[in-house]
C-alpha cells in the first residue's frame, strides 16, 4: 500500500490567537489557506488562479464507505515551490489574499506555500481516505479529486481492488485487530500510519463479491428519491449488507474453522449477491439491491441462518470479534 498523511496547513482558518494578532478587520474562522464558496467567489480569481484551488473535504462529507463529492471548502494548494516569492506573481488575487495574513503565516514554505502540501498523486482518482481518530475505524472510498487535512491518511494501491480493500478495512475483524494491536486513545481508535502498514491484509480470488457489496452500500448511502428529491435513509439495509461483508471477511481468515462449524457463508453469499456495476439506471440498481435484501431476510436463507449461529458455534473466535463495537 502507498500511504500518505493529508495536507498540513497550520494557518487554515483565523483562530483566536491569530485574530488577536491580526486585529478587528478580520473575524474568527475566516479562511486563510482554506476557503468556503463565498470567500472563493470574493477573490474573483482568473482561470489560471482557479486551478490552484482544490476541492477540500472534512468529516461532513466523508463517512464510512461513502464520500459525498459536493465539497463545501477549497484549499489554496501551493506546494514548496511557493517558498520563492516570485512564484506567486502569476496569481495576483491569491497573493493579495495571502498577503493580508502574512503576520500569522508560519508555514515552513512561507510566504505563500502550504506547510506540507503532499504529493497530489494521493488526492486524485481512486483511493481510500482513512480517518485518524474515530469511534470505529472509518475508511472512505473515493474516485473523485479529494484533498484532505492531516486528520486523515490516504491509501492508494494498484495491487488490490480498492473497493475490496474498502470492505476489508471497514470490517469488524480489522477493527478488532486495530483495537488490540493498534493504538487506542480511551475508547477511540487512533489509526496512524504504523498500524495501517502492519494490518494483516489478505487477498482473495472472490474479491468481486466484496466489490458488489461496497457498490450496494455506496448506492444506498446516496440514494435520492426521484419523486421527492430527498435523501432516503437506508441504514437498516446498509447494516444488513455490512453484516454480510463481515461474515465473508471472517471466512477469508478462518475458512477451515467456519467450514468445520458449518457456519461458512462465502459460497452462499456468492450465489446471493448480484453485481450492479454495469447497470446504468438508478432504478435497475435499486431493484437488484431490493431483491437481494428481501432474499437475505428470508428465514431459510443460508447466509442469514449461518450468521445467526456465529455466537453459539464460534464463541472463542467470531463472537469476540462481533462484539468489538
Amino acid at each position: 500500500l502507498e500511504i500518505a498523511q493529508g495536507i498540513v496547513a497550520p494557518q487554515d482558518f483565523v483562530n483566536k490567537a491569530s485574530l488577536d494578532e491580526l486585529g478587528e478587520r478580520f473575524h474568527l474562522n475566516q479562511g486563510i489557506f482554506y476557503l468556503n464558496d463565498e470567500e472563493k467567489e470574493d477573490l474573483k480569481l482568473s482561470q489560471s488562479e482557479s486551478r490552484l484551488l482544490k476541492p477540500f473535504y472534512t468529516t461532513v462529507e466523508l463517512d464510512r464507505y461513502y464520500g459525498n463529492s459536493k465539497n463545501k471548502y477549497w484549499v489554496i494548494y501551493t506546494a514548496s515551490s511557493f517558498k520563492d516569492p516570485n512564484s506567486i506573481k502569476p496569481y495576483p488575487n491569491i497573493k493579495k489574499h495571502l498577503d493580508k495574513f502574512q503576520r500569522v503565516i508560519t508555514s515552513h514554505n512561507k510566504p505563500y506555500g502550504l506547510h506540507r502540501a503532499r504529493n497530489e498523486h494521493f488526492f486524485v482518482d481512486e483511493k481510500i481516505i482513512s480517518l485518524r481518530k474515530c469511534a470505529k475505524p472509518t475508511f472512505t472510498y473515493t474516485d473523485f479529486d479529494c484533498y484532505v487535512s492531516q486528520t486523515y491518511f490516504v491509501i492508494k494501491t494498484k495491487r488490490v481492488n480498492q473497493k475490496y480493500l474498502t470492505a476489508l478495512l471497514n470490517s469488524k475483524l480489522i477493527a478488532f485487530w486495530l483495537k488490540h494491536r493498534g493504538k487506542m486513545q480511551g475508547f477511540q481508535f487512533q489509526v496512524d500510519k504504523g498500524p495501517l502498514v502492519e494490518l494483516p491484509l489478505i487477498t482473495t480470488k472472490h474479491s468481486e463479491i466484496f466489490e458488489s457489496l461496497v457498490d450496494y452500500v455506496l448506492f444506498l448511502k446516496e440514494y435520492i428519491d426521484d419523486k421527492t428529491n430527498e435523501y432516503v435513509s437506508n441504514e437498516h439495509i446498509i447494516q444488513s449488507f455490512e453484516d454480510v461483508i463481515n461474515a465473508c471477511v471472517y471466512e477469508l481468515y478462518f475458512s477451515e474453522h467456519m467450514k468445520e462449524k458449518k457456519i461458512d457463508v462465502l459460497r452462499f453469499a456468492i450465489e446471493l449477491i448480484k453485481p450492479i456495476q454495469n447497470i446504468k439506471s438508478k432504478t435497475g440498481k435499486a431493484e437488484i439491491i431490493n431483491e437481494v435484501y428481501n432474499r437475505l431476510k428470508e428465514s431459510k436463507n443460508e447466509v442469514r441462518s449461518r450468521m445467526m449461529l456465529f455466537a453459539t458455534r464460534s464463541e472463542e473466535i467470531l463472537l469476540p470479534i462481533q462484539k468489538v463495537y
